[in-house]
């Protein structure tokens, strides 16, 4: 790990340090019980690398046979981070600073996932369709992507037919983030929940700034799944696959106590609500995401409950992080008129 200081003033000379972590191992959880990667404080900067989901890392090297074969149990993450000042009943901000693809190569499944589509739609679709092996060993049913570094686009390497030929513009997002979740729980990297996880929304992009509630001292912060691009719902069930280059700052607010996660960006406050993808009809994350934004609007910017409701019922946005997991409800930024939340 290499550390370089760097200097800031305010009220005196406060140190912040930028640290270079790049883990050789992997974790399949998210867990409090985790040795920790690297050790940070509140205004740290951490610059890492992740793997795609199927342990590949940016020069290509497969650090895992399969992500889905035992005892491997999904994604592959890279953390934790533990933060020094963070402990339980504590909010941590994450800034994302940079979230880049670093080669040339990703992948997706062929065929939308058939729980979000007509039973006569799915006929004929589900088997292994492309080529064998192409990508991972026993598996047919698996696309190659182009990654155009220079160019910032992606493109599918496409199956014979119409010839269609199309370039999709790169929008690097981290599928899986989070914390540790509470209590003694071990989450796998598979489901999302108020801990984080395994959310996969696409805003999740280089500029934002992401919130989540601590439930343990040291927080535990993991990242990983990089998505070269995806979707709203990811109908997939994967984004275009890859390894991205992340930088991200660290922040904790002490006594904010959080829900769910929330997410900020230049034009939108953004509530995220999650749960284990089909566990349920979206209509949990849905209530999550509303009752949690209303709870933003009166506590942090101060609007009285009458005014929260009647902003929140004519202007809300909604987003499908996943289907069945993952729904957002934002608010734009314009409409609060200025005015700054507490911190």
């Amino acid at each position: 790990m290499k550390s370089v200081l760097l200097l800031t003033l305010s009220f005196g000379i406060l140190a912040a340090e930028t640290h270079e972590i790049y883990p050789t191992h992997h974790s399949r959880v998210f867990s409090a019980a985790k040795q920790p990667v690297g050790r940070v404080r509140s205004g740290d900067t951490v610059k890492t690398r992740t793997w795609d989901s199927g342990g590949a890392d940016w020069k290509g090297v497969k650090h895992i046979e399969h992500p889905y074969k035992y005892p491997e149990s999904g994604n592959p993450l890279m953390g934790p981070f533990y933060i020094e000042e963070a402990d339980y009943g504590d909010a941590l901000e994450v800034r994302l600073d940079k979230v880049r693809c670093n080669r040339n190569y990703g992948y997706t499944s062929y065929r939308l996932s058939p729980g979000v589509l007509n039973p006569g739609t799915i006929e004929g679709l589900y088997k292994n369709f492309y080529k064998a092996d192409v990508l991972r060993p026993g598996r047919g049913d698996l696309i190659p992507w182009d990654i155009d570094l220079a160019k910032g686009t992606t493109s599918p390497r496409m199956l014979e037919g119409s010839g269609l030929k199309f370039e999709l513009p790169l929008r690097p997002m981290l599928g899986c983030i989070g914390v540790a979740p509470p209590g003694e729980k071990v989450e796998t990297s598979g489901p999302a929940g108020n801990h984080g996880g395994n959310i996969d929304y696409n805003d999740v992009v280089e500029g934002a700034t992401v919130y989540f509630p601590v439930f343990h001292k040291g927080a535990y912060f993991y990242v990983g799944d990089g998505h070269a691009r995806q979707g709203d719902g990811e109908g997939l069930g994967n984004g275009v696959e890859t390894s991205l280059d992340v930088e991200f700052t660290v922040k904790v607010h002490k006594g904010k106590r959080l829900s769910i996660p929330r997410l900020e960006n230049d034009t939108h406050i953004v509530s995220i609500g999650s749960q284990p993808e089909f566990s349920s009809s979206m209509d949990q994350s849905l209530r999550s995401s509303i009752s949690d934004l209303l709870d933003w609007l009166t506590r942090d910017y101060g609007l009285t409950p009458p005014e929260a409701h009647l902003l929140v019922g004519t202007a809300v946005e909604h987003k499908i992080g996943t289907y069945f997991g993952t729904v957002t409800a934002s608010l734009p930024k314009k409409y609060l008129n200025g005015r700054a939340p507490k911190r």
